[in-house]
């Protein structure tokens, strides 16, 4: 898909121009270059966020988004105090599967590369698998109803771990490529060796994979209604 003007992905997301720029400054929407002096959107950016939704207020903070995630998980996210925990609950409540995806997403940074098939497998041990990866485990994709996950490798670093791993198996940053790495500041969401299944689920949301991102939207929902 060829790179979108501005005017071009708001029109594809039902937003103002001004709203388009706002996505860019945080981070939803992913620049690719100009043309003239107009900014060029990357497309599968675009995408993700029409089908996972936007919606105007402030993110959580990745600490509050790890909370929100943890609890959805039936973990206890000891790095709030009970009254954080205790309004998070309440808020959670209130919300569905597209709306903890949106408020979610300062939870990590997502970086995507391309990797060769050797690199690809070697990049897996490094990782604590999320998305459509996280389905080699076979109680998780009996959970979303899905197999798979060969051909890409998704997962959870620490930061700064991303451009070592990089370094070391030569991944060339592609915003279409297949493997996607998300760095993020707290280790204690991950203590089990796995992401939290309510992360996996969310990670599945922002899949161009309509499948994947049904799987993703159905499980929060219904963590949401436990």
């Amino acid at each position: 898909m060829d790179p979108l003007t501005v005017m071009a992905a708001a029109e594809r997301l039902g937003r103002s121009k001004m709203s388009v720029h706002r996505l860019i400054t945080s981070g939803q929407l992913s620049v690719t270059g100009r043309a003239g002096k107009s900014l060029l959107i990357e497309p599968n950016s675009v995408e993700r966020l029409a089908s996972s939704g936007t919606r105007h207020g402030r993110a959580w903070t990745a600490k509050t988004a790890w909370a929100a995630l943890a609890l959805l998980s039936g973990q206890n996210p000891t790095w709030i105090s009970a009254s954080e925990k205790s309004r998070l609950k309440k808020r959670l409540s209130t919300l569905d599967a597209k709306a903890v995806c949106v408020l979610a997403r300062n939870k990590d940074r997502t970086l995507r590369y391309r990797a060769t098939p050797d690199a690809l497998l070697a990049l897996s041990d490094y990782l604590i698998f999320s998305g459509a990866t996280a389905m080699r485990d076979e109680s998780t994709a009996e959970t979303f109803g899905l197999t798979g996950g060969s051909g890409i490798a998704e997962g959870y670093v620490m930061a700064g771990d991303a451009q070592a791993l990089a370094n070391s198996f030569g991944l060339v940053e592609d915003p279409e490529g297949n493997a996607i790495i998300h760095e993020v500041e707290l280790e204690e969401p991950f203590t089990e060796g796995r992401a939290p299944v309510a992360a996996v689920a969310v990670d599945l949301m922002g899949s161009l994979a309509t499948r994947e991102r049904s799987a993703g939207q159905r499980v929060i929902n219904e963590l949401l209604h436990v």
